[in-house]
């Protein structure tokens, strides 16, 4: 008789653990997928990248997923959190990568953030995104690190890109020369910037010299600072 009576007792265990599985399946079901923070998706796009598989597309595995740090991996982003508002829907606030600046080379914009991986490439030109224009052979991947075919100058292009961003500098574009001489544009302010591996001491000078300026409006000129000596004057040559 114990050995009957063992088997019911272990099928209505399966039984009671089959009965919470569909409650769960059912009843924690994704309904709703909201995000915040995209700007080179739509939220339709987001939203499917995290209900890709059948796991996360019930709250209590996408849950688990998480915390496991099993959920997508977006190279686009440096990291995300996820909330839940009702156990039904799922929430997901994004922290992009911020693109720097872009490279126009062949009737091509490459945009690419500060270590360099290319975030969007497009036939026109992005708004209010500065540029450096360049005839060098230039290659990309998208989500992967801009390649240049004179890895100097991509070095010149990235070290400028950042402390532009680091000085809060806002600059329209930068162009070489065939001697790859650096020329940044400012509105009708020209800099020539001469070819370094390091523009540090230049436009630290020059984000001063900005900002004593910045009341002046429709200054049109010159900056020099190819041979600039730390402490040096910064003169601004007009047009005569």
């Amino acid at each position: 008789m114990e050995e009957p009576r063992k088997r019911h007792k272990k099928l209505w265990v399966i039984i009671g653990f089959l009965l919470v599985l569909l409650f769960c399946i059912f009843f924690f079901r994704v309904k709703r997928v909201t995000i915040e923070g995209n700007t080179y998706y739509s939220q339709t796009d987001m939203a499917e990248r995290f209900q890709s598989n059948i796991l996360q597309r019930n709250v209590l595995s996408f849950w688990l997923l998480d915390k496991c740090s099993l959920t997508p991996n977006l190279p686009f982003v440096r990291e995300y959190e996820v909330s839940y508002p009702n156990m039904n829907e799922i929430h997901i606030k994004l922290y992009e990568k911020t693109i720097v600046a872009g490279i126009a080379y062949s009737n091509q914009y490459i945009y690419f953030d500060k270590d360099g991986m290319v975030l969007q490439s497009t036939k026109r030109a992005a708004a209010n995104i500065p540029l450096f224009e360049t005839k060098n052979l230039t290659t990309f991947t998208l989500y992967e690190k801009v390649q240049m075919e004179d890895e100097e100058l991509l070095t010149q292009i990235m070290n400028l890109a950042n402390l532009f961003q680091h000085y809060k500098i806002q600059w329209d574009k930068v162009q070489f020369d065939e001697n790859d001489n650096a020329i940044l544009t400012i509105g009708k302010i020209r800099v020539l910037l001469g070819k370094k591996d390091n523009y540090d001491e230049e436009i630290s000078a020059l984000s001063s010299v900005l900002e004593n300026n910045s009341k002046k409006e429709n200054q049109e000129g010159t900056f020099d600072l190819r041979n600039h000596q730390v402490g040096g004057d910064i003169i601004l040559k007009t047009p005569k």
